[in-house]
Protein backbone atom coordinates (compact mmCIF):
# COMPACT_ATOMS: atom_id res chain seq x y z
CA UNK A 1 0.00 0.00 0.00
CA UNK A 2 2.69 2.28 0.66
CA UNK A 3 4.55 1.53 -2.44
CA UNK A 4 1.50 2.70 -4.29
CA UNK A 5 1.05 5.76 -2.35
CA UNK A 6 4.24 6.55 -3.14
CA UNK A 7 3.50 5.94 -6.82
CA UNK A 8 0.36 7.99 -6.89
CA UNK A 9 2.25 10.64 -5.46
CA UNK A 10 5.44 10.58 -7.90
CA UNK A 11 2.41 10.48 -10.72
CA UNK A 12 1.19 13.64 -9.05
CA UNK A 13 4.63 15.61 -8.86
CA UNK A 14 5.62 14.14 -12.75
CA UNK A 15 2.29 15.62 -13.90
CA UNK A 16 2.73 18.66 -12.37
CA UNK A 17 5.90 19.22 -13.68
CA UNK A 18 4.90 18.08 -17.32
CA UNK A 19 2.07 20.68 -16.57
CA UNK A 20 4.42 23.42 -15.36
CA UNK A 21 6.81 22.57 -18.01
CA UNK A 22 4.20 22.44 -21.00
CA UNK A 23 3.22 26.27 -20.03
CA UNK A 24 6.73 27.48 -20.23
CA UNK A 25 6.99 25.93 -23.53
CA UNK A 26 6.10 28.15 -26.45
CA UNK A 27 2.44 27.96 -27.91
CA UNK A 28 3.74 28.33 -31.63
CA UNK A 29 6.11 25.85 -33.67
CA UNK A 30 7.69 26.70 -37.56
CA UNK A 31 9.17 24.98 -39.58
CA UNK A 32 11.05 26.80 -42.50
CA UNK A 33 12.73 25.77 -45.71
CA UNK A 34 13.86 27.26 -48.87
CA UNK A 35 15.10 26.94 -52.62
CA UNK A 36 16.69 28.06 -55.42
CA UNK A 37 14.57 27.77 -58.10
CA UNK A 38 15.22 28.17 -62.20
CA UNK A 39 12.04 29.85 -63.19
CA UNK A 40 10.49 33.54 -62.86
CA UNK A 41 8.77 34.21 -60.04
CA UNK A 42 5.22 34.76 -62.16
CA UNK A 43 6.05 31.14 -62.82
CA UNK A 44 6.23 29.92 -59.29
CA UNK A 45 4.12 31.88 -58.11
CA UNK A 46 0.78 30.51 -60.67
CA UNK A 47 2.00 27.02 -59.79
CA UNK A 48 1.17 27.98 -56.04
CA UNK A 49 -2.06 30.19 -56.17
CA UNK A 50 -4.30 27.42 -56.67
CA UNK A 51 -4.51 23.33 -55.77
CA UNK A 52 -4.60 22.03 -58.98
CA UNK A 53 -0.70 21.66 -59.37
CA UNK A 54 -0.13 20.79 -55.69
CA UNK A 55 -0.10 16.88 -56.18
CA UNK A 56 2.60 17.32 -58.83
CA UNK A 57 5.26 18.36 -56.15
CA UNK A 58 3.18 17.79 -52.57
CA UNK A 59 5.92 15.40 -50.72
CA UNK A 60 2.70 14.01 -49.22
CA UNK A 61 0.80 13.00 -52.20
CA UNK A 62 1.80 9.46 -53.05
CA UNK A 63 1.38 8.33 -49.01
CA UNK A 64 -2.04 7.02 -50.20
CA UNK A 65 -3.10 6.75 -53.69
CA UNK A 66 -6.80 6.15 -53.02
CA UNK A 67 -7.03 9.45 -50.99
CA UNK A 68 -9.85 11.72 -52.71
CA UNK A 69 -9.39 15.54 -53.18
CA UNK A 70 -12.24 18.15 -53.16
CA UNK A 71 -12.02 21.27 -55.02
CA UNK A 72 -13.97 24.36 -54.15
CA UNK A 73 -14.41 27.94 -54.33
CA UNK A 74 -12.28 30.27 -56.74
CA UNK A 75 -9.69 28.48 -59.32
CA UNK A 76 -6.61 30.34 -58.20
CA UNK A 77 -6.54 33.06 -55.70
CA UNK A 78 -7.70 34.29 -52.35
CA UNK A 79 -10.63 31.45 -51.48
CA UNK A 80 -9.72 28.91 -53.21
CA UNK A 81 -9.74 25.41 -51.47
CA UNK A 82 -8.67 21.83 -51.44
CA UNK A 83 -10.02 19.23 -49.42
CA UNK A 84 -8.63 15.87 -48.97
CA UNK A 85 -9.56 12.67 -47.18
CA UNK A 86 -7.92 9.35 -46.59
CA UNK A 87 -8.63 6.00 -44.37
CA UNK A 88 -4.93 5.83 -44.15
CA UNK A 89 -3.97 7.49 -40.76
CA UNK A 90 -0.57 8.54 -42.29
CA UNK A 91 -2.36 11.06 -45.26
CA UNK A 92 -5.61 11.62 -42.52
CA UNK A 93 -8.15 14.36 -43.82
CA UNK A 94 -8.48 18.05 -43.90
CA UNK A 95 -8.66 21.16 -46.00
CA UNK A 96 -6.39 23.97 -47.59
CA UNK A 97 -7.45 27.43 -48.44
CA UNK A 98 -6.09 30.54 -50.00
CA UNK A 99 -6.41 33.43 -47.26
CA UNK A 100 -3.96 35.94 -49.43
CA UNK A 101 -2.09 35.95 -52.64
CA UNK A 102 -0.44 39.03 -53.80
CA UNK A 103 1.63 38.49 -57.39
CA UNK A 104 4.35 37.93 -57.75
CA UNK A 105 5.34 37.73 -54.26
CA UNK A 106 3.44 36.02 -51.64
CA UNK A 107 0.47 33.38 -51.42
CA UNK A 108 -0.35 32.69 -47.67
CA UNK A 109 -2.72 28.97 -47.20
CA UNK A 110 -4.58 28.31 -43.68
CA UNK A 111 -4.14 24.09 -43.30
CA UNK A 112 -6.31 22.52 -41.17
CA UNK A 113 -6.34 18.84 -39.99
CA UNK A 114 -9.11 16.60 -38.74
CA UNK A 115 -9.26 16.03 -35.56
CA UNK A 116 -6.33 18.29 -34.51
CA UNK A 117 -6.82 21.57 -31.97
CA UNK A 118 -4.49 23.68 -33.90
CA UNK A 119 -3.74 26.59 -36.51
CA UNK A 120 -1.44 26.38 -39.14
CA UNK A 121 -0.47 28.81 -41.62
CA UNK A 122 1.38 28.53 -44.77
CA UNK A 123 3.11 30.48 -46.40
CA UNK A 124 4.98 30.62 -49.55
CA UNK A 125 7.50 33.65 -50.07
CA UNK A 126 8.95 34.62 -53.73
CA UNK A 127 11.94 37.13 -54.29
CA UNK A 128 13.56 37.14 -57.52
CA UNK A 129 17.46 36.18 -57.85
CA UNK A 130 18.32 37.17 -61.35
CA UNK A 131 16.34 34.96 -63.68
CA UNK A 132 15.81 32.44 -61.01
CA UNK A 133 13.25 32.27 -57.93
CA UNK A 134 14.17 32.13 -54.23
CA UNK A 135 11.21 30.76 -52.75
CA UNK A 136 10.71 30.26 -49.04
CA UNK A 137 8.05 27.57 -47.46
CA UNK A 138 7.12 28.23 -43.79
CA UNK A 139 4.82 26.61 -41.82
CA UNK A 140 3.63 27.99 -38.75
CA UNK A 141 1.55 26.37 -35.94
CA UNK A 142 -0.57 28.22 -33.35
CA UNK A 143 -1.30 25.09 -30.52
CA UNK A 144 -4.17 27.81 -29.06
CA UNK A 145 -2.63 26.80 -25.40
CA UNK A 146 -2.95 22.87 -25.75
CA UNK A 147 -0.36 21.57 -23.97
CA UNK A 148 0.21 18.34 -25.45
CA UNK A 149 0.80 20.16 -28.62
CA UNK A 150 3.38 22.09 -27.33
CA UNK A 151 5.30 19.21 -26.62
CA UNK A 152 4.87 17.92 -30.19
CA UNK A 153 5.84 21.23 -30.97
CA UNK A 154 9.40 20.76 -30.46
CA UNK A 155 9.23 17.89 -32.46
CA UNK A 156 7.91 19.44 -35.14
CA UNK A 157 10.90 20.76 -37.78
CA UNK A 158 12.45 16.62 -37.15
CA UNK A 159 9.23 15.36 -38.28
CA UNK A 160 8.01 17.44 -40.88
CA UNK A 161 11.70 19.20 -42.05
CA UNK A 162 12.64 16.53 -44.37
CA UNK A 163 9.26 17.02 -46.56
CA UNK A 164 9.66 20.18 -46.39
CA UNK A 165 13.04 19.59 -48.16
CA UNK A 166 11.64 16.56 -50.58
CA UNK A 167 8.64 18.82 -51.82
CA UNK A 168 10.41 21.55 -52.31
CA UNK A 169 12.91 19.16 -54.20
CA UNK A 170 10.29 18.13 -56.46
CA UNK A 171 8.57 21.62 -57.15
CA UNK A 172 11.66 23.07 -58.39
CA UNK A 173 12.21 19.98 -60.89
CA UNK A 174 8.14 20.71 -61.54
CA UNK A 175 8.83 24.19 -62.36
CA UNK A 176 11.35 24.06 -64.35
CA UNK A 177 9.57 21.33 -66.28
CA UNK A 178 7.29 24.13 -67.41
CA UNK A 179 7.11 26.59 -70.46
CA UNK A 180 9.09 29.64 -69.72
CA UNK A 181 6.97 32.22 -72.15
CA UNK A 182 6.86 35.47 -69.84
CA UNK A 183 2.70 36.24 -69.41
CA UNK A 184 2.79 38.89 -67.00
CA UNK A 185 2.28 41.67 -69.26
CA UNK A 186 -0.92 39.91 -70.50
CA UNK A 187 -2.35 40.42 -66.81
CA UNK A 188 -4.19 37.38 -66.52
CA UNK A 189 -7.08 37.07 -64.27
CA UNK A 190 -9.58 33.98 -63.52
CA UNK A 191 -12.60 35.34 -63.30
CA UNK A 192 -16.41 34.21 -63.61
CA UNK A 193 -18.32 35.49 -66.13
CA UNK A 194 -22.64 35.31 -66.88
CA UNK A 195 -23.95 34.49 -69.86
CA UNK A 196 -25.24 36.97 -71.75
CA UNK A 197 -27.96 37.07 -74.68
CA UNK A 198 -26.03 37.64 -78.03
CA UNK A 199 -26.88 38.30 -81.66
CA UNK A 200 -24.08 36.32 -83.84
CA UNK A 201 -23.14 35.39 -87.45
CA UNK A 202 -20.69 33.18 -88.56
CA UNK A 203 -17.88 33.94 -90.81
CA UNK A 204 -14.45 32.75 -92.43
CA UNK A 205 -11.94 34.45 -93.60
CA UNK A 206 -7.93 34.57 -93.89
CA UNK A 207 -6.99 36.24 -90.29
CA UNK A 208 -5.08 38.90 -91.76
CA UNK A 209 -8.29 38.93 -94.31
CA UNK A 210 -10.80 39.18 -91.60
CA UNK A 211 -11.42 42.86 -90.91
CA UNK A 212 -14.14 43.99 -93.70
CA UNK A 213 -15.86 40.50 -92.91
CA UNK A 214 -16.16 41.19 -89.42
CA UNK A 215 -17.30 45.10 -90.35
CA UNK A 216 -19.91 43.51 -92.56
CA UNK A 217 -21.31 40.98 -89.97
CA UNK A 218 -21.12 44.12 -87.00
CA UNK A 219 -23.37 46.27 -89.33
CA UNK A 220 -25.39 43.12 -90.05
CA UNK A 221 -25.71 42.99 -86.19
CA UNK A 222 -26.29 46.73 -84.95
CA UNK A 223 -28.88 47.18 -87.97
CA UNK A 224 -30.74 44.04 -86.54
CA UNK A 225 -30.46 45.09 -82.83
CA UNK A 226 -31.77 49.10 -83.63
CA UNK A 227 -34.69 47.71 -85.59
CA UNK A 228 -35.50 45.08 -82.82
CA UNK A 229 -35.65 47.39 -79.90
CA UNK A 230 -32.94 46.10 -78.07
CA UNK A 231 -29.36 47.57 -77.17
CA UNK A 232 -25.52 46.58 -77.51
CA UNK A 233 -24.60 46.29 -73.82
CA UNK A 234 -20.42 45.79 -74.62
CA UNK A 235 -17.77 45.91 -77.17
CA UNK A 236 -18.22 43.42 -79.97
CA UNK A 237 -16.71 40.33 -79.39
CA UNK A 238 -15.41 37.21 -81.71
CA UNK A 239 -15.74 33.96 -80.87
CA UNK A 240 -13.09 31.38 -82.06
CA UNK A 241 -14.00 28.29 -83.79
CA UNK A 242 -10.87 27.76 -85.15
CA UNK A 243 -7.73 28.54 -86.56
CA UNK A 244 -5.25 26.47 -88.89
CA UNK A 245 -1.77 25.85 -89.13
CA UNK A 246 -2.67 28.56 -92.58
CA UNK A 247 -3.83 31.00 -90.27
CA UNK A 248 -7.63 30.42 -92.08
CA UNK A 249 -10.31 31.59 -89.21
CA UNK A 250 -13.58 30.90 -88.38
CA UNK A 251 -15.65 32.54 -86.29
CA UNK A 252 -18.90 33.85 -85.40
CA UNK A 253 -18.64 37.77 -84.81
CA UNK A 254 -21.10 39.03 -81.96
CA UNK A 255 -22.70 41.36 -79.48
CA UNK A 256 -24.24 41.22 -76.41
CA UNK A 257 -27.76 42.79 -76.08
CA UNK A 258 -29.87 44.26 -73.27
CA UNK A 259 -32.69 41.09 -73.57
CA UNK A 260 -32.72 38.01 -75.94
CA UNK A 261 -34.20 37.75 -79.19
CA UNK A 262 -35.70 35.85 -82.04
CA UNK A 263 -33.70 35.31 -85.25
CA UNK A 264 -35.51 37.55 -87.97
CA UNK A 265 -36.31 34.73 -90.19
CA UNK A 266 -35.83 30.61 -90.30
CA UNK A 267 -32.66 29.98 -91.77
CA UNK A 268 -31.09 34.11 -91.61
CA UNK A 269 -27.44 33.72 -91.08
CA UNK A 270 -28.11 36.01 -88.43
CA UNK A 271 -28.30 34.30 -85.06
CA UNK A 272 -29.68 34.66 -81.34
CA UNK A 273 -28.48 32.84 -78.48
CA UNK A 274 -25.97 32.83 -75.25
CA UNK A 275 -22.40 33.26 -74.33
CA UNK A 276 -20.58 31.07 -71.81
CA UNK A 277 -20.83 31.35 -68.48
CA UNK A 278 -18.30 30.45 -66.36
CA UNK A 279 -14.81 30.39 -65.38
CA UNK A 280 -12.09 32.03 -67.52
CA UNK A 281 -8.78 33.18 -68.04
CA UNK A 282 -9.04 37.35 -69.14
CA UNK A 283 -6.10 38.77 -70.35
CA UNK A 284 -4.72 42.15 -72.07
CA UNK A 285 -3.30 42.30 -75.83
CA UNK A 286 -2.25 45.60 -76.16
CA UNK A 287 -1.12 46.16 -79.57
CA UNK A 288 -2.22 45.60 -83.53
CA UNK A 289 -4.60 42.92 -83.94
CA UNK A 290 -1.79 40.89 -86.15
CA UNK A 291 0.07 40.24 -83.01
CA UNK A 292 -2.79 38.77 -81.00
CA UNK A 293 -1.56 35.37 -81.81
CA UNK A 294 1.57 35.94 -79.15
CA UNK A 295 -0.60 36.96 -76.69
CA UNK A 296 -2.81 33.74 -77.11
CA UNK A 297 0.59 31.59 -76.87
CA UNK A 298 1.41 33.35 -73.50
CA UNK A 299 -2.22 32.69 -72.54
CA UNK A 300 -2.00 29.19 -73.24
CA UNK A 301 1.58 29.12 -71.31
CA UNK A 302 -0.29 30.54 -68.47
CA UNK A 303 -2.95 28.16 -68.38
CA UNK A 304 -0.41 25.09 -68.17
CA UNK A 305 1.63 26.58 -65.46
CA UNK A 306 -1.68 27.22 -63.20
CA UNK A 307 -3.09 23.58 -64.09
CA UNK A 308 -6.00 24.77 -65.63
CA UNK A 309 -7.97 22.90 -68.47
CA UNK A 310 -9.72 24.04 -72.03
CA UNK A 311 -13.51 24.49 -70.70
CA UNK A 312 -14.96 25.84 -74.29
CA UNK A 313 -14.25 28.15 -77.47
CA UNK A 314 -12.33 31.36 -76.41
CA UNK A 315 -13.43 34.80 -77.80
CA UNK A 316 -11.73 38.12 -78.13
CA UNK A 317 -13.48 41.49 -77.15
CA UNK A 318 -12.66 44.67 -78.84
CA UNK A 319 -12.44 47.09 -76.38
CA UNK A 320 -11.03 50.20 -78.35
CA UNK A 321 -11.96 51.36 -81.99
CA UNK A 322 -9.06 50.92 -84.72
CA UNK A 323 -11.04 53.67 -86.49
CA UNK A 324 -9.55 56.27 -83.61
CA UNK A 325 -6.98 54.56 -81.69
CA UNK A 326 -3.46 54.30 -83.31
CA UNK A 327 -3.40 50.09 -83.97
CA UNK A 328 -0.18 50.04 -80.82
CA UNK A 329 -2.92 51.58 -78.78
CA UNK A 330 -5.55 49.06 -78.88
CA UNK A 331 -6.95 47.10 -76.20
CA UNK A 332 -8.66 43.56 -77.19
CA UNK A 333 -9.61 41.12 -73.64
CA UNK A 334 -8.70 37.81 -74.43
CA UNK A 335 -10.98 35.28 -72.69
CA UNK A 336 -10.41 31.42 -72.40
CA UNK A 337 -12.92 29.20 -70.86
CA UNK A 338 -11.25 27.05 -68.15
CA UNK A 339 -11.91 24.43 -65.73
Amino acid sequence: MRILKGLLVLFLVLAVAAIGVGLMLPDQAKVERAVVIDASPATVYTVLNGFHQFNRWSPWADIDPQTVYTYSGPLVGVGARSAWSSKDPQAGSGDQEILEATPYTMVKVRLRFEGMDMDNLLTYALAAEGASTRLTWTYLSDFNGNLLNRYFGLLLDRMIGPDFDKGLSKLKLFAESLPREDFTALQPEVVQVEPKAIVHVAGEAAFEAAAPVLAASYGRIGEFVAASGRRGVEAPITITHSLDAERYWKFDAAIAIDQPCTPPAEGDALQCGKSYGGWVVRAHHLGPYATMDRSFASLAAFKKVAGLEDNGEPWQQYVTDPMNQPADSLLTLLFAPVK
